[in-house]
Parts: C-alpha cells; sequence; structure tokens
C-alpha cells in the first residue's frame, strides 16, 4: 500500500507496526521484498515519492550537503552530494551494480594487517547471497568457476607461471535500470502487498528512546512541502531498521543524542571507501597481447538461457534474437575479468584486498592500470556533526566527514602496484611508465586535476561496525546496536572490513540476512 505524509494530519502517530524500516535504497527495499507476504505488519519511510529516476528533487537532495575534512577536499569537494542520493531507491539509480561478493581473506583478520574481522565467514552469508544474486538476474553464483567464465567470455587470463601472486577474478554488472533501480523491480511486490506500508516524503529528524537508552519509543518525522519542512508526525513500532546509507545512518543516531555509541566513542569512526587509482600506470608488451587474454579482461554483455530443471545448466547464448521478446527468456548482463591476489599473497605481503582492471589499448600492446584496494579500519577517519552548518529544510547540524588514509593504505597500494607490475613483466610487459606517484606518506598524493590522481569509490562503509561486544563496536552479529534492544542498521556501515569488491551484493545479503532474522524474532 502506498501513502503520502503529506496527506497526514500534523502531530499524526503512525503505530501497530512490528517494523518501521528507514531508507528505501538498495538495503531497506530487500528489507521490505523479502518481508512481502508475511505476518508481520511493515512501514517502509521512503524521503522520496513513487516513479522518481536517476534524480533526486533540488531541494532534497540539499539535505544530503555537508563538510568534508581537509584530505577529502582535496581529494574530491562534491564527495557528499556526489555519491549519494536522496531519492526513492536511492543510489541503486545512479549505478550500474558491479557485483561480487567478498573474499575469504575479507572476513577473518590477518595478523601484521589488520585485527578487525567478522564475526562470521563467507560460508554464513552464502545462502543469502545467492538470494541477492537473483536481484541482479545474474544466473549460477559461481565466480570461481573459472572454465565456465573463459567459455562464455570466449577468453582466457594470463597462463600461469610459477610463483605468480595474482590470479584471475570475475566481476559482473547489472546496466538494465529496470533491475538495478530496486524501486523499479520491486515497485509492484511493494505497492501490491498487503502487510507492506509504503509512506513516501517521509524524513526521519531524530529517535525518541527511553530514559535509560535502551529501547526506541518512536520516530519523530516530517514531510517537506513545497521546499520547506511540512508536517510533523510520529512512527511507533516494536522494531526499528535505520536503512538510509553509510553516512546518514550515522548521522541520525548522532542526531538522536549520540544514540547506540559505546565508551570509547566509536560511532562514525572507522568510515571507509574504497580508494581509486583509475590511471595508475601505462605498461607496454614487446608484442600484441593474444585476443582471448585480452577478451578476458573486457566487458562483455553476456546472455544465458536458464536451466530447464533445476541443478540443471545454464546455456550461453549467442545466436541472434529473430524476435525481441525472447529476450524475457535469458538472463542478460555484463561480466569481465580481473587482477586480484592469491589469499597466501595476502598474508605474505600483509597489505590490503585490492583488484586491478587492464584497458587495452587498440593495438593490443599497451594497457592502463586501474587500481581499487581495501582500506585499513581506523577510528581517525570519521563522521561527525558539524554544529555550525545547518540544512535548509529542517535546521538540523549536517554532516561532517573527515575521510582520511594511514601509512598502512599508502603501503598497500604502493605495494599492490609494485606486485601488479612484476606479474605484467613476467607475461611481457617490459615497458613500464607510473602515472600516479605513490611515494611518501599517507597524506602525499597525486591529487585532481593531475593525470593518476587519487579518487575515492562511492562505497560508505564501516561507521557503525559489528563487533562481537560494545567496547569494539556498535552492532551485534545481528545488526542490532549492542545498546539499543529494537534497533538494527542495515547497509555498508556495519562492515567491519571492507575488502575490494564493490559492496552493494553484501548489502543486500546482510539485508536479506536481517530481514529472515526479524522475521522469526517478531513473528
Amino acid at each position: 500500500m502506498y501513502l503520502h505524509a503529506e496527506q497526514l494530519p500534523a502531530g499524526a502517530v503512525l503505530s501497530g507496526f512490528d517494523l518501521c524500516i528507514v531508507g528505501a535504497g538498495a538495503a531497506g527495499i530487500a528489507m521490505a521484498q523479502r518481508l512481502a507476504g508475511s505476518a508481520l505488519s511493515v512501514l517502509l519511510l521512503v524521503s522520496g515519492s513513487p516513479g522518481e529516476r536517476s534524480r533526486p528533487d533540488p531541494a532534497r537532495q540539499a539535505l544530503y550537503g555537508g563538510t568534508t575534512g581537509d584530505f577529502l577536499t582535496q581529494v574530491d569537494p562534491d564527495f557528499l552530494q556526489r555519491s549519494r542520493l536522496n531519492m526513492y531507491g536511492g543510489t541503486t539509480n545512479h549505478f550500474g551494480f558491479w557485483a561480487r561478493p567478498l573474499d575469504p581473506a575479507d572476513f577473518m583478520p590477518r595478523p601484521g594487517y589488520r585485527a578487525a574481522g567478522w564475526l562470521f565467514g563467507l560460508e554464513e552469508l552464502r545462502p543469502w547471497y545467492r538470494a541477492a544474486h537473483a536481484f541482479g538476474r545474474f544466473g549460477p553464483f559461481n565466480y570461481d568457476d573459472m572454465d565456465f567464465w573463459q567459455r562464455v567470455l570466449y577468453a582466457r587470463p594470463f597462463p600461469p607461471q610459477p610463483g605468480d601472486k595474482l590470479q584471475g577474478a570475475i566481476m559482473r554488472a547489472q546496466y538494465d535500470a529496470n533491475l538495478h533501480d530496486f524501486q523499479v523491480q520491486f515497485r509492484d511486490a511493494l505497492k501490491n502487498s498487503a502487510n507492506i506500508t509504503v509512506l513516501f516524503n517521509a524524513h526521519l529528524l531524530t529517535i525518541a528512546a527511553a530514559e535509560n537508552q535502551r529501547q526506541v519509543r518512536q520516530l519523530n518525522c516530517s514531510s517537506i512541502i513545497d521546499g520547506a519542512a511540512g508536517k510533523p508526525f510520529a512512527v511507533r513500532a516494536r522494531a526499528y531498521t535505520l536503512a538510509c546509507g553509510g553516512i546518514e545512518n550515522a548521522r541520525l543516531l548522532q542526531l538522536s543524542g549520540a544514540l547506540g555509541n559505546n565508551r570509547r566513542d566509536q560511532l562514525g569512526r572507522g568510515f571507509m571507501l574504497h580508494p581509486l587509482l583509475t590511471n595508475a600506470a601505462r605498461v607496454r608488451f614487446e608484442r600484441p597481447v593474444a585476443s582471448d587474454i585480452r577478451n578476458f579482461f573486457r566487458e562483455q554483455q553476456i546472455r544465458l538461457k536458464p536451466p530447464a530443471a533445476a541443478g540443471g545448466a545454464y546455456e550461453h547464448m549467442v545466436t541472434p534474437l529473430v524476435n525481441p521478446e525472447l529476450v524475457y527468456e535469458y538472463l542478460m548482463f555484463n561480466a569481465w575479468g580481473v587482477l586480484a591476489p592469491r589469499q597466501e599473497t595476502l598474508l605474505q605481503e600483509v597489505i590490503g584486498n585490492f583488484r586491478v582492471i587492464l584497458y587495452f589499448g587498440a593495438d593490443g600492446k599497451s594497457a592502463i592500470v586501474n587500481l581499487n584496494w581495501e582500506q585499513l579500519p581506523d577510528d581517525s577517519s570519521r563522521i561527525t556533526l558539524d554544529r555550525e552548518r545547518r540544512d535548509p529544510i529542517f535546521g538540523q547540524p549536517v554532516a561532517h566527514v573527515d575521510w582520511r588514509l594511514n601509512d598502512v593504505d599508502k603501503r598497500s597500494a604502493a605495494r599492490a602496484l609494485e606486485l601488479t607490475l612484476n606479474y605484467l613483466r613476467r607475461q611481457g610487459g617490459a615497458r613500464q611508465e607510473m602515472i600516479t606517484d605513490v611515494s611518501g606518506g599517507a597524506r602525499r598524493w597525486t591529487f585532481p586535476p593531475a593525470a593518476g590522481a587519487l579518487e575515492t569509490g562511492d562505497h560508505h562503509m564501516g561507521a557503525l561496525r559489528m563487533s562481537a561486544s560494545a567496547a569494539d563496536g556498535i552492532v551485534d552479529s545481528n545488526a542490532r546496536l549492542h545498546t539499543v534492544e529494537n534497533l538494527y542498521i542495515a547497509g555498508s556501515a556495519i562492515f567491519p572490513t571492507g575488502g575490494y569488491a564493490n559492496p552493494t551484493l553484501t548489502i543486500v545479503a546482510l539485508s536479506l540476512r536481517l530481514a529472515d532474522h526479524l522475521k522469526a524474532l517478531l513473528g
């Protein structure tokens, strides 16, 4: 059912819900879709409006303004507005759903590099990873089946050599907006579900907790009318989930009296991104690289025919479509190969995980090295409130993001590039040219607009990280705040570590896992 907050009477109190989910991006929509048709009464609060696509209303997007620390300002002064969208579907409106699960090494502590790790491993998440995989219509969950990928990509990675530190890995993407815009893909399921109420133009302002801060009593909200604060209203439910993104979730808890903070003041700390060097180096080969090896690194559209029966094989389709409507019988997505370190390489080198995309020139004899790597969780990289700056609609303090890289992050980037260039040299890439400068300390980089400049990936992680106890983080293994009995977090803010994989597949998997947990708990 669809409702609109501007149509509520001022001071209305919406109650009787088992669960209120705040935010309708990848995490919130995934949860609501999972709970559709269940016995739970669910309220989904959406800041935007139905039918929104591509870009949000400018007045509403202004709520995502904020300030950045010196380092982030050097790298990307427009980061807060550019990397998130305040609208129905959230940032699923401007991404291509690049998908890959985290690697096993990403879940575990790695001595000498980081003590942080997840409270469970890849096997725990695998059932929900499979369910999340279906959101992109990505076909079989077989990222490590290199024989399959060599067949469908008409490709092979570089031939293995003794002592290789790197290996091929597979990425996928879904560019069909009817699928990667989650509010479009699941519109009918949410609109027509008897147990789901979708409330549009609903903006959470503060979370009201009991005096001991152990229970949320209600959410204080407002609509927006003609670009200004509209009618206030409140929401009461048995349980609440914040699914507003990796920055806004932290800001809302801080606006609510630092709700959920621990004695070490870790609320908002450990904010991570995926740093990028998209133009890090150029490699020239002695002779053209074989076309099937270049095909491995070339993004291609894949068309698969699903198996006729469960457990059957997917058939790769290459014949022309005589009838365009037949396209609906197939799974269509993009896939390509990257270079990534072997698990033993990460342990030996004591660095962050990374991936390298190679962009080959038309002559097949040169390639640009694109590096994306794992950032170390660091309490000095944090989200706070800027109490000197207020948002233009509700007059609340905006977010201040002081993103930082430390010496370990710099070493990870430098060593990753060194390993990559050594690997390519053994494959015939004898002439190598560094475009970015990775010498010096943590604050010394090539900055925009120079070629080879450091960039920020739009992946906001870690500011509300998962931990075994309240002394070490903000949420427990079920994404519930350690100190608040009925408040949960959905999204990448709870990631204890980041790996190199784009986080959306893991965000959706965790959100589905949380939905199943709450269905059992509240049901």
